[in-house]
């Protein structure tokens, strides 16, 4: 594996603004940052979410609680709606532990920067979305991009885009992040699928990283670049908690799912 595919492992508090200019450029596959909650609030978390009466079905056949800014690209009112209802639906799951404030800490010391959840004058972004990925299912190749997708909400103008996702409870077999060598480009669009992501022919040249994510790890990748996750195997749900972040002009740290 060359030096290109290595994801960086971050392990202390130091400044690593470098990381983020490389994850940016598409230098690194992914930035992850270790067992930022133990093994017990993991476990607490994810007995809540999997009790919640919040769950709804979301695009890719996945299971989610919390609001996707990719599912209402043409409803900007909607969006915000629902994203006041999510927010309070979150809060309540967080109660007793906040990984919402933990990622936002380990992001904020490590790029030296102030990092906030988006608004859009006086209305709230979402500030996140659980995931749930029952076995047999997998996440198909697809990436993320606020800028060409939703130009018509303010985050699309956030430069340096990036995703942060925190993983709850690990698939007990499979599960794997993959992430491909290769940024979308418009001409990609004639691979698109209609009800999710995109066909292997996308990225059939790509170089890729496979990623064990372990429970309690946070793992930042460009969602720019093609990713997908292989099939979930076992008796075990993959459950992560997850938002997009990017600089303003001021080079302050906004986030939003």
């Amino acid at each position: 594996m060359s030096t290109h595919s290595i994801p960086k492992i971050i392990t202390d508090s130091d400044l690593q603004t470098e990381y983020f200019h490389e994850l940016s450029v598409g230098n690194i596959p992914a930035i992850i940052f270790p067992k930022i909650l133990d093994k017990r609030e993991c476990n607490d978390l994810a007995t809540k979410i999997l009790s919640s009466k919040e769950i709804s079905v979301g695009p890719g056949y996945t299971e989610k609680i919390g609001e996707s800014l990719n599912s209402y690209v043409s409803n900007k009112l909607e969006y915000f709606k629902k994203s006041k209802s999510s927010n309070v639906v979150l809060t309540k799951i967080f109660s007793c532990t906040d990984p919402q404030q933990k990622m936002l800490a380990k992001l904020s010391a490590s790029s030296g920067k102030k990092i906030q959840f988006a608004r859009e004058k006086s209305r709230s972004y979402s500030r996140g979305i659980i995931r749930l990925h029952q076995p047999g299912t997998m996440i198909h190749i697809h990436r993320d991009n606020a800028s060409f997708e939703a130009s018509n909400f303010s985050v699309s103008e956030l430069s340096g885009q990036l995703s942060a996702v925190l993983h709850l409870q690990s698939a007990e077999l499979g599960g794997r992040l993959s992430i491909f060598d290769k940024f979308w480009t418009k001409a990609d669009e004639k691979y698109r699928k209609p009800e999710f992501g995109y066909s292997k022919k996308t990225i059939k040249k790509a170089s890729q990283t496979s990623i064990l994510c372990n429970q309690g790890d946070l793992v930042i990748i460009n969602p720019k670049k093609y990713h997908s996750v292989n099939a979930i195997k076992g008796k075990l749900t993959r459950i992560t908690f997850g938002f997009f972040f990017g600089y303003d002009k001021y080079h302050n740290l906004f986030a939003w799912s």
